[in-house]
């Protein structure tokens, strides 16, 4: 073992991680949280944003990866049919998704937990960024989770909160307290998108005509909030600048509300997460 790949491994003792948000693809987060326990990497101190906080919380509340794995197939179930109705349908109060939370977790606080976590969530009044730290868990997972135009706003102390995301997709500033010697923010994208210098486009063409192919309301509102979440993701990442960037690409394959497909996201989140952790442990 050379001195670089030495320097790595001891690093693994003292880890906290950030997990982005991301819809359904936040299912992802299972698969990198199970693959970073095969490399002995147990993480102190968890933040997340959405799905992130939704994975993270559940995680830091006690139970195994494999107790998750199960859980994933009623979480999906249950996302899905309520995220699709919101779409279609508009705002619903999400209250059931609510009750499974407290299914989940009970009355479980915050505080109680062995590991530190941290919910990201944007108070809509002041447009301040808040990271919950105390509290019911189930209530820091509703806050995060809360999707303008989904979910209403969780409402706390005169606030309005809603998804962390408005702001602060991976949030690794909430890590910055801590004496740590791996800090790890975990992306989730889709389809690769990235913000490149923009083009220059003549909306006149020369034969103009209906055009038959115009996304509807879902696929136009999926693509819409991937776009906006793939790309506040990068810039949240190069300006946290973690020791450890993971980047779980599920491309085309899944669309962000799509929890149904939880194998698929835990599958990719495994595997990418493992090729990533060799590349980065040497």
């Amino acid at each position: 073992m050379n001195p670089k790949q030495y320097f790595r491994r001891q690093k693994r003792n003292r880890a906290g991680i950030a997990l982005g948000g991301g819809g359904a693809l936040g299912l992802a987060h299972l698969g990198v949280l199970k693959a970073l326990e095969e490399y002995d990497i147990r993480p102190t101190v968890v933040s997340g944003n959405s799905a992130g906080a939704l994975i993270g919380g559940i995680y830091v509340s006690g139970k195994s990866i494999q107790e998750m794995i199960d859980l994933s197939q009623q979480l999906g179930d249950d996302m899905f049919d309520h995220i699709k109705m919101s779409l279609r349908g508009g705002l619903v109060s999400g209250k059931r998704v609510y009750n499974l939370l407290l299914d989940i977790l009970g009355n479980q606080h915050i505080e109680d937990c062995s590991i530190p976590f941290f919910a990201a969530t944007v108070d809509l009044i002041s447009g301040k960024t808040y990271y919950i730290n105390k509290g019911r868990l189930a209530d820091a997972i509703r806050a995060s989770i809360s999707i303008p135009g989904v979910f209403p706003p969780f409402e706390s102390n005169g606030m309005h909160l809603v998804d962390g995301g408005v702001r602060d997709t991976v949030p690794l500033r909430a890590l910055t307290p801590f004496h740590l010697k791996l800090r790890i923010g975990v992306s989730l994208l889709k389809a690769s998108i990235n913000n490149e210098f923009p083009e220059y486009l003549n909306i006149s063409p020369d034969d103009p005509q209906n055009n038959n192919d115009t996304p509807g309301i879902l696929k136009a509102v999926s693509r819409s909030m991937a776009i906006s979440a793939t790309e506040s993701a990068f810039k949240e990442i190069n300006a946290g600048k973690p020791d450890l960037a993971i980047y779980i690409d599920l491309g085309d394959k899944m669309k962000i509300w799509d929890f149904k497909r939880h194998e698929m996201a835990i599958e990719a989140g495994y595997e990418q997460t493992q090729r990533q952790l060799k590349s980065f442990f040497g």
